[in-house]
């Protein structure tokens, strides 16, 4: 939870998620969070899935993918009971990506009695979703109905001065020391996503290791805007011999030296004779 950065546009979920995690199951139940991917749902999600497994009690935490994966692999095996049981002794229940389970019908069937569940037992459950829980097709209204029934809030997208604390804390693990000029820069650049931020390191530190040297913003401009490195030396322009005829163009050659203009025996122009 330490490790998430706070700003403006995170800063409502990241508020509610210490309070879940502080108070499990007491105040916003269930918690979700909303937003577009890779803007740090999932670390969000993790985040209160270690502050709550840090209190005791198995903690069940997974993508809605898996959740479906599992349930079919126990219908194959005739052990549905089974896999319901233990989610059942779970002391909270977090579900990654709960959009996904849109059109699935079974699954739907069984989130739906285990929230119940939790929700009876005043255990804590949290779900992400990338998109707004009214524009879920193929969601079940009475399911829709227990997710909106907690705490809503969306993640915005990363500003500059996330990206920049993101992005500063990714160099100094790579690097051991920390680069401002660095950080500041690639923070600057487009992103939507702090994924998409840190595929921007990642590219800069790709290429100077390629060229065995250390990473700086200048180097990242040279990368990410094609600028020419600032020392480089100016391209040699190798001399082109010349008969010094200007090539023709539409007016034609321009060299009165080398070209005859005029020829008054128009007999002397025919070179050949014609039959």
């Amino acid at each position: 939870m330490e490790d998430l950065v706070e700003a403006t546009g995170n800063r409502m979920a990241l508020e509610a998620a210490r309070a879940v995690a502080a108070g499990p199951g007491t105040r916003y139940n269930p918690l979700v969070i909303i937003g577009a991917g890779g803007i740090g749902k999932t670390h969000v999600l993790h985040a209160i899935g270690n502050a709550l497994a840090g209190q005791g009690g198995p903690v069940a935490c997974l993508s809605a993918p898996e959740f479906t994966s599992e349930l079919i692999d126990a219908i194959n095996r005739d052990a549905v009971p089974a896999w319901r049981a233990r989610y059942r002794r779970s002391s909270a229940f977090l579900l990654d990506d709960v959009h996904l389970v849109a059109e699935t019908d079974r699954t739907q069937d069984e989130l739906f009695v285990l929230f119940n569940q939790f929700a009876e037992s005043g255990r804590q459950m949290v779900f992400t979703s990338a998109l707004p829980l009214g524009y879920l097709k193929g969601l079940e209204p009475r399911l829709r109905t227990r997710l909106e029934g907690g705490l809503v809030v969306e993640l915005q997208a990363p500003d500059v001065d996330v990206r920049e604390k993101v992005i500063a804390r990714d160099l100094t693990a790579r690097l051991g020391a920390p680069d401002q000029a660095l950080a500041t820069y690639l923070a600057s650049r487009p992103a939507e996503s702090v994924r998409a931020a840190q595929g921007l390191v990642q590219r800069v530190l790709a290429t100077a290791e390629e060229r065995h040297i250390a990473p700086t913003a200048a180097l990242a401009r040279e990368v990410l805007e094609g600028l020419a490195p600032a020392d480089a030396a100016p391209a040699r322009r190798t001399p082109v011999r010349s008969s010094g005829i200007i090539a023709p163009t539409a007016g034609g050659a321009r060299s009165r030296e080398k070209m005859i203009w005029e020829w008054p025996d128009v007999g002397d122009r025919i070179v050949e004779e014609w039959r």
